[in-house]
């Protein structure tokens, strides 16, 4: 598997704290059936201000210390980029990382709990540039839960999702969980990674979410989610995606329903 989204290089966000953090991370990825990591340490401006050359350096070490340890696993450099309406433009001058420093793809962080109106106005200008936008964990956004359909578009224009498998597996709770699973549900996710920051409270796992989606949507799906879609955007290259399905606020999953219905509970 390829993990699109982690933050293993330490010291330079609230990921890893050290080398040996680094370390330790990798095993466990390794261990759980993981050969590829981007490395995508926050950019937020006026917090983490991880330049595209901080990360290539710092990758470049990782890289180094796994190749001496006979740790089999490739690290390659990426950033998750906290919405701002300078991104186009600072990407564009090279100053902050894509997704394996390709220039195609660029992982975006949307705020916790609101969405901007404008914001198709900067999909727009990313996509122009050629660069797709990937949503970064949408489906712990409250706006989005409450106006999914919003989501919806942006996917119909070219956007793509990265959900995380935490979320799936009910580690954020259950409401995430069922979102996440309308999601998937509806075509509207295009990647599953791990978004771990540390060895133990948020390790670099997939095994058990690639499972998840082998039960709930076939193991062709689990496998485009977590392999085939991860490895063309580490390269550049394009993805075939299902044409989303809309998803109304408030609708529930035929998974959801089931579970409900087995024991004789109202879903509403």
């Amino acid at each position: 598997m390829i993990d699109l989204h982690n933050h293993m290089l330490p010291f330079l966000d609230d990921g890893a704290s050290d080398w040996e953090s680094s370390i330790q991370m990798a095993h466990i990825a390794v261990d759980d059936g993981i050969r590829a990591v981007v490395c995508t340490p926050h950019w937020v401006q006026g917090c983490y201000e991880n330049s595209r050359a901080v990360i290539l350096d710092a990758v470049e070490r990782l890289q180094k210390r796994l190749d001496e340890r006979s740790i089999p696993l490739k690290v390659y450099p990426g950033a998750e980029l906290h919405l701002d309406f300078d991104l186009p433009q600072r990407l564009a001058d090279g100053q902050l990382a894509t997704l394996n420093d390709t220039g195609r793809y660029a992982l975006i962080e949307l705020p916790v709990d609101i969405v901007p109106f404008n914001l198709k106005t900067l999909f727009w200008e990313l996509i122009a540039l050629n660069i797709t936008p990937i949503l970064s964990h949408p489906e712990r956004n409250l706006a989005l839960t409450r106006n999914p359909m919003r989501l919806f578009h942006w996917v119909e224009m070219g956007v793509l999702t990265q959900v995380t498998g935490a979320s799936l597996m009910g580690r954020f709770g259950p409401q995430i969980q069922k979102f996440t699973i309308d999601l998937l549900e509806h075509d509207l996710v295009h990647v599953i990674a791990s978004d771990a920051h540390s060895p133990k409270m948020r390790a670099p796992r997939l095994a058990s979410a690639r499972k998840e989606v082998s039960r709930l949507m076939g193991a062709s799906t689990a496998k485009e989610l977590f392999i085939t879609n991860p490895r063309a955007i580490l390269s550049g290259n394009s993805i075939t995606t299902r044409p989303p399905r809309p998803l109304e606020p408030g609708r529930e999953s035929s998974t959801i329903r089931k579970i409900f219905s087995i024991f004789g509970l109202d879903s509403r």
